[in-house]
Formats: structure tokens, C-alpha cells, sequence
């Protein structure tokens, strides 16, 4: 997959470019149907799938105090992407000389004029131009207009409800991370890199991996979680606790915490995928050490029970 961060020279080489429009926070089922399409009309066109997206997400700049975190980082987004089929993937800067082009003038300007487009792809409830004025019923008479293949894509139902990022990201505040596995098409997961922790975890025989959270990225709610932890290309299991540690009367952010099975190697510094496939309980406070100690014991058997009965999403 090429990747243009802008509107440099070099698209141009690509034929009859059929481009899905949106943020695609998450890349939902909801969003991999909207790929679907574009891979589909684009080799009906024989053309190259292409993916236009803004970073950061317009909503940062536009209303800074009203934008959510985003489900998945800049880069996990471009590897699923790409994953996925897409050829050509556009991330366009937004700027106010962005947010303030007229629906005409993004669709004359930028997809006809910059990418000659041969179609474009959007879901139901795209917005576009200055304070999203824009919709698909604009855009497909403007394309129209233009000589260019408009698709508007229905919202996809998944259990009666509707995908969205926004239904996601409700799941996850809630720890419902098997639940939002289903609407994701895949298990909830961060990607970070292991610093070093307080090394409490050592001192009580559950040595843990302790990563940084961002405050970009949607974390699961506090609590206990059965995982799957990828290291180095390997694929282990373990048992991982996001919170503030309440049993230590720690003040400090919450972070994740995560104890992998039978695993003894150093991973400092090194940057691991830990998977939430189901939350096991909430953050608690012990009494005391050897409660909590009683606790993990309890909490690494059912997990491990969980975790030998998984299927991918």
C-alpha cells in the first residue's frame, strides 16, 4: 500500500481510483463494508481501492473539547488498512483551509481535480465540507454533476443494533471488550512499548509487563482482563489488570498491567500487542497483600479456562 500524507505530486499514476471517505476510528465491520465496495467497483473499473482520511480527526481541531480518543493509533489503522486491500491510502493534514472548502469545492477541487477519481464510497451519514454541510445525498448529485460514480453504503446491523465507533467505544467505557469484539471484527487491543515498573508484581510472584497508556487511545475500562499478548512474533496468554492500583494507595494514572504465563524472558523497552478478548472483574481494593496474592491465583484459573475455549472474532 502507498501512503501520500497530502496533496503532493505522484497520485497521478494511479488509473480510475475509486476512493472510500471517511475517519474510519476503529476499522468496524461497518467500515471493512465500505471496503468491501471500493476493492469490488474498483476492480470492476480495474482501478486501484483507495482509502482518503483526515488526521488528525477533524473533530480535534473543530471542537477539541468534544473529540473523543480514537479506537486505534495512526499506525494500527494504516496496517489494518492495508490488511484489508487497500492499494492507496490519503492522509490529508486537516487545516482550516480544509475545514473551510465548500462541498463543491472538496469534491471539484480535491477528488476531481487532485485524484480524478472514478468513484467514490461513502457510508449513509457522511459529512463533509465547511461545518459538514456536506452529506451523501450532496455528494452523490454533485458526482453526479461531475461524471463520477457515487455508492452510499446503509449503516451495517450487527444483533439488531447499528455499527459505530461511538457504540464501540460505549462498549469499551463499560469493560465489555468481548461484546465489542464482535462489532470491531477483531479483539480490542493496545499497542505499546514495556518501561519499567515499581517491579511490585515480581515481589509477590506475578511479574508483569507494565505499558504507558495514551490519552489518544480508548483504553477498557478498569479491571481485569483475560489476554493475549504477542511478543516478538509469538502469541502467549496471560492475565492483565488496567487501573489505578488501589490496594497500594498508588496516585498515579491508570496503566496496564499485564502478567504472561510461563514466561520468564526480559521484554524491556520492547513493543508488545496485548488483546482483551473478556474482562474477568473490576478493579478492586484488598485488605492486604496476601488477599490480593489469593485473588490473582483465583483470577490467572479462570482465565486460563477462558482463554483455552477461544475462537477468533
Amino acid at each position: 500500500m502507498n501512503i501520500y500524507h497530502g496533496l503532493e505530486d505522484g497520485i497521478d499514476k494511479y488509473n480510475n481510483i475509486v476512493m472510500a471517505l471517511g475517519n474510519f476510528d476503529g476499522v468496524h465491520l461497518g467500515h471493512r463494508e465500505l471496503i468491501k465496495r471500493t476493492i469490488e467497483i474498483a476492480a470492476r473499473e480495474n482501478g486501484a481501492p483507495a482509502v482518503f482520511t483526515f488526521d488528525p480527526h477533524p473533530m480535534k481541531i473543530l471542537r477539541p473539547d468534544c473529540c473523543p480518543p480514537m479506537l486505534l493509533s495512526k499506525e494500527e489503522k494504516i496496517r489494518i488498512l492495508s490488511d484489508l486491500g487497500i492499494k492507496l491510502l490519503v492522509i490529508l493534514p486537516f487545516s482550516d483551509d480544509i475545514a473551510n472548502l465548500s462541498p463543491r469545492e472538496f469534491v471539484k477541487n480535491v477528488l476531481i481535480d487532485k485524484f480524478k477519481v472514478r468513484a467514490v464510497v461513502v457510508g449513509y451519514n457522511y459529512n463533509f465540507g465547511y461545518k459538514g454541510t456536506g452529506n451523501a445525498g450532496l455528494l452523490t448529485g454533485l458526482a453526479g454533476e461531475y461524471g463520477i460514480e457515487a455508492v452510499v453504503v446503509p449503516p451495517v446491523q450487527h444483533d439488531k443494533a447499528e455499527v459505530s465507533s461511538t457504540l464501540i467505544r460505549n462498549l469499551l467505557q463499560k469493560g465489555d471488550v468481548s461484546t465489542a469484539a464482535e462489532f470491531l471484527g477483531y479483539f480490542p487491543f493496545i499497542v505499546s512499548r514495556v518501561v519499567t515498573g515499581d517491579q511490585r508484581g515480581r515481589l509477590i510472584g506475578f511479574p508483569t509487563a507494565n505499558l504507558e497508556l495514551s490519552d489518544d487511545i480508548l483504553a477498557p475500562a478498569n479491571g481485569v482482563y483475560a489476554v493475549r499478548v504477542h511478543v516478538n512474533g509469538a502469541i502467549l496468554r496471560g492475565i492483565a489488570n488496567i487501573g489505578n492500583r488501589p490496594t497500594f494507595d498508588l496516585n498515579q494514572p491508570p496503566n496496564l498491567e499485564v502478567h504472561i504465563f510461563d514466561f520468564a524472558r526480559e521484554i524491556y523497552n520492547t513493543k508488545i500487542k496485548v488483546e482483551f478478548i473478556t474482562r474477568i472483574r473490576g478493579e478492586q481494593r484488598f485488605s492486604s497483600v496476601e488477599e490480593l496474592v489469593r485473588q490473582i491465583e483465583n483470577d490467572s484459573g479462570e482465565v486460563k479456562k477462558v482463554l483455552a475455549q477461544v475462537n477468533e472474532v
